[in-house]
């Protein structure tokens, strides 16, 4: 019976890994060691360039949205944040007096206790506070997605590498986002106050949160609901004490007008990076109505298909993982660097997966694992990829959960006193 056992449980047929399994499959051993070697190798990149990075910026690297993040922590340093929640051009000019008058047109989207987070970059030259900010913040990333998944395995890695590089492209804050969700997922159990801290501080771009109250909810992760109010209610104190209530005035009266605008009418290669049916159909040139119809068309059944997979998946790594996936389907506004819970749901649903590189399960995986890289030629060609990918990806995720509770069930059935005297 024991040997039965061993033979059922074993990858090669075809069963799922849980995450923290160590069972790993001979063939992918020289991309384990790929990868690994990858990962070392970019630490020596990020230091050798801290090191090494020269005085006069690239225009190429200039022209990244870290340039935002950069310029607003000189200018919360030397008092001047409320630029920031002023007139688009008011900002704009202190980005000219960095990078240039020909610099191209860049915008601040984000709240002002986003600048308690990034303050200490203006400490910095341009280039060491890039490097610092996407070095920290990728080892933030790898601590949440070791604590996702369950473990931090070349599988885990080469799935998320994708994403991670993209981010690293886009110089983008994708890490620390995806560091505050998984985060807030991952220890809502065992540290439920500080999975709510992290919720908090996920408000800094509150569109990748919309819908962790729920799960909290269902889950009754009351402490953790509470300690996300308090978090966010106390940030919101703290920005207000330190750069001004002006500021969250002019960030609901300018800045946030001023984005809604702009994902409403706005044109140009960020389109191509959104994965939300919204954003696929303004790429395609649909007005915002038209847009936002398309949108709600499959958003909706996705929430409501959510909340019932939160229902029925028991499994509460996999239903963080439905969560990550669900997310990036229901909000409108997200982009490609905004993958980062995404990349790590399919990463854990790759661990799960049958040993055959080729059943259709593993191949939708693979497609969300290379949606970051795939998103912009498929926007550029205009080839609406990126939804059908997440609602394939999502539909993997939940297909899994609902085989997991049919497995308990059976082997509930299997162990009960009548069907062992039957």
């Amino acid at each position: 019976m024991r040997e039965q056992q061993d033979e059922d449980a074993s990858p090669a047929d075809g069963d799922r890994l849980s995450p923290g399994s160590t069972a790993v499959l001979p063939h992918r051993d020289f991309l384990r060691l790929a990868a690994v070697l990858g990962c070392l190798a970019l630490a020596a990149a990020f230091v050798a360039a801290a090191l090494f990075a020269p005085a006069q910026v690239p225009p190429a690297l200039a022209n990244r949205d870290f340039a935002n993040y950069w310029t607003a922590a000189r200018l919360a340093l030397s008092g001047n944040a409320m630029d920031l929640f002023s007139t688009h051009a008011d900002y704009f000019r202190h980005m000219q007096a960095a990078f240039g008058m020909d610099y191209p047109w860049h915008a601040w989207s984000y709240p002002p206790h986003y600048l308690l987070f990034v303050w200490p970059l203006g400490l910095l030259a341009y280039l060491p506070a890039m490097i610092a900010f996407l070095g920290v913040t990728f080892l933030l990333y790898l601590a949440a997605l070791r604590s996702f998944t369950g473990r931090l395995d070349a599988d885990i890695l080469l799935a998320v590498l994708p994403f991670a590089l993209f981010n690293i492209w886009a110089a983008q804050n994708g890490f620390l986002t995806a560091a505050l969700f998984l985060g807030a997922l991952a220890l809502r159990y065992e540290r439920p106050v500080l999975a709510g801290v992290l919720a908090g501080c996920l408000t800094i771009k509150p569109q990748l949160g919309v819908l962790i109250p729920i799960l909290y909810l269902i889950e009754g992760r009351w402490l953790s609901m509470v300690s996300a109010a308090l978090t966010t209610l106390l940030l919101v104190a703290v920005s207000a004490a330190c750069f001004g209530v002006e500021g969250w005035i002019g960030y609901v009266q300018n800045t946030f007008a001023s984005q809604s605008a702009v994902m409403a009418y706005a044109t140009g290669i960020f389109l191509d990076m959104m994965p939300a049916p919204f954003g696929v159909m303004r790429n395609l040139g649909a007005e915002p109505t038209l847009a936002f119809a398309v949108h709600a068309a499959v958003a909706l059944p996705v929430l409501a298909v959510t909340v019932y997979g939160f229902a029925v998946v028991r499994d509460p790594v996999l239903r963080g993982a439905v969560l990550c996936v669900a997310t990036i389907a229901v909000t409108p506004y997200s982009l490609a660097y905004d993958l980062g819970g995404f990349a790590a749901s399919v990463a854990l649903g790759m661990t799960r997966s049958p040993a055959s590189p080729f059943s259709g399960r593993r191949l939708i995986l693979l497609a969300g694992a290379y949606l970051p890289l795939l998103i912009v030629p498929a926007g550029i060609f205009g080839v609406p990829l990126a939804p059908l990918i997440v609602v394939g990806v999502l539909a993997v995720l939940l297909s899994d959960g609902a085989i997991q509770v049919k497995r308990e069930a059976g082997t509930v059935i299997a162990r009960s006193p009548a069907a062992s005297s039957g």
